[in-house]
């Protein structure tokens, strides 16, 4: 038995996990009251990713001894990977029961309260862990984290560099005491413990973003962006936030600090994803915004996903007023009274900060709001104003609905297209006789040109431009008013809120010609 025990145990050790249940089994049945063999056949089933045979296992030990203290803790374990942290720290609690100093026992409870936010508690279970044994790495770096995650960021740092004293090469602890250090505005001591945690792995993105915003807080954009390069490039895959992020990167230099140099990586970015309709738009606009005449779907649709939870929040730190602006210009021109409403569509309509303004000149299901991220519609949702909220780009959507509506306003979206001509005709082709269509749209300060592609990635247009735009589609213009739309950097960005009417045909008079002799 002995060496059919030992033949079991080298088998699990080399993750022989199946031949070794096989063996542990076998002892299980010679010993039906032997927990151990019980928690080892649970270990096998848990090696070989099956939880819930494992589970069956450390729970039929309790029956045998229901204070099996590693029968007990296993079951906390087990269920801490799963996620259950209510079962974890159950069975953790009662594993102190039967011992009290049960340093695993301990850690369970620490990682519950840390994964739930409960830093206290943490604390209270790692101080613990770091008391009985002030040796212990796994407390030392756990504590490191807890105190950085509190706002604590001296202790942090001093048991970051304690855990760096244990293990001088750990990744982790030099990431801790980095950011403790960056949180305490020591920018260039914190570069110093990033580049030693990126001398041990050059591809890590948490260390490549670590090092981009330490040396971009120094306004050295030279490293910021090489950094930053290198995490985009080394990526195992290239999802719309990681693109999106490096472009307003690439912005910000261009605009603070070095064009030059932020057309050298724009370069580079282009090159490397020539099919990457993101990297096209924003690397465009760096590089020559006069190439493109309208934003791709795909880079809107990214752009506004990924901001849509703070979306309403970031325009608020901005003053944006171009909802405000839209309200005030319908109230000058809307005949309204508590039986005269109006069918309105909300074109690019985001989260809906201009439906709240608008709602009032509605029929109470005439607001309709497009919008083509869909993250954006379900922020819009919560706000409840919208009679029906539509996920579609709105050119898309103007050129297949057969619905007329009375007005039509669009606050700020004009930014992402270049040439207005086919989208002021689908506005037109929708509206109402008499209908209105109000709007805003940024001033192009840059250059002569109708529209211009900003380093941005934004497009500004020329008053006139839009002017002719409009008498093109056929609509007449009403009004042209220049204010600031919102701030950017600290500086106003001005553009105009305009509007616009669709004639009424039938209130034309009939013009003839010379007459008949």
């Amino acid at each position: 038995m002995e060496n059919l025990e030992h033949q079991a145990a080298i088998l699990f050790g080399e993750k022989e996990y199946e031949k070794a249940l096989e063996l542990y089994q076998l002892l299980s049945q010679g010993n039906p009251k032997n927990e151990k063999y019980l928690i080892a056949c649970g270990n096998c089933y848990d090696g070989m990713g099956d939880k819930d045979k494992a589970i069956e296992y450390y729970t039929e030990t309790l029956k045998l001894n229901k204070d099996s203290e590693p029968g007990l803790l296993n079951l906390s374990t087990i269920f801490y990977e799963l996620k259950d942290f209510r079962q974890c720290a159950n069975y953790a609690k009662k594993v102190l029961s039967v011992n009290a100093n049960n340093i695993s026992a301990w850690q369970n409870l620490a990682n519950v309260g840390f994964c739930n936010a409960d830093y206290e508690t943490a604390l209270f279970y790692y101080k613990k862990m770091y008391d009985y044994n002030n040796n212990s790495y796994i407390a030392m770096i756990n504590l490191a984290n807890t105190y950085y995650c509190m706002g604590k960021y001296v202790l942090a740092l001093e048991f970051a560099k304690k855990s760096l004293k244990k293990h001088p090469s750990s990744i982790a602890a030099h990431m801790l005491a980095g950011n403790a250090l960056s949180a305490m505005n020591k920018a260039e001591k914190a570069i110093v413990m990033y580049l030693r945690a990126y001398e041990q792995d050059k591809t890590r993105a948490e260390i490549l973003n670590a090092l981009s915003d330490a040396y971009r807080s120094l306004n050295d954009w030279e490293n910021c962006l090489l950094f930053a390069w290198r995490y985009v490039k080394n990526s195992s895959s290239h999802p719309a936030a990681i693109q999106l992020n490096f472009g307003y990167l690439l912005y910000e230099c261009y605009s603070e600090k070095s064009p030059e140099l932020a057309q050298k990586f724009a370069t580079k970015w282009h090159k490397f994803f020539p099919d990457d309709k993101i990297v096209q738009h924003m690397a465009m606009a760096i590089l020559n915004g006069t190439e493109l005449q309208n934003s791709d779907a795909t880079f809107i649709k990214a752009t506004f996903n990924s901001f849509a939870k703070d979306f309403d929040q970031t325009l608020a730190d901005l003053d944006y007023q171009a909802p405000n602006l839209i309200a005030e210009t319908l109230n000058r021109h809307l005949k309204t009274s508590l039986f005269n409403k109006y069918h309105i569509a909300d074109l690019g309509c985001g989260t809906g900060l201009c439906g709240v303004k608008i709602k009032k000149f509605a029929t109470f299901k005439g607001l309709i709001g497009i919008d083509l991220s869909e993250k954006m519609i379900e922020e819009a949702k919560k706000k409840k104003i919208y009679a029906q909220l539509i996920c579609d780009d709105i050119c898309h959507y103007l050129e297949n609905t057969s619905y007329f509506f009375n007005v039509m306003v669009a606050a700020d979206v004009w930014t992402y297209f270049g040439d207005l001509t086919k989208a002021f005709v689908r506005v037109s082709r929708n509206l109402t006789p008499d209908g209105l269509f109000v709007f805003t749209f940024s001033e192009n300060i840059f250059n002569k040109d109708d529209f211009f592609l900003t380093p941005s990635g934004r497009f500004v247009h020329s008053p006139s431009y839009i002017e002719r735009a409009l008498k093109s589609s056929g609509l007449r213009l009403i009004s042209m008013e220049r204010h600031i739309l919102r701030n950017e950097a600290e500086r106003p960005v001005y553009g105009y809120v305009v509007a616009a009417q669709k004639p009424n045909l039938m209130k034309q008079p009939i013009i003839s010609g010379s007459g008949d002799n």
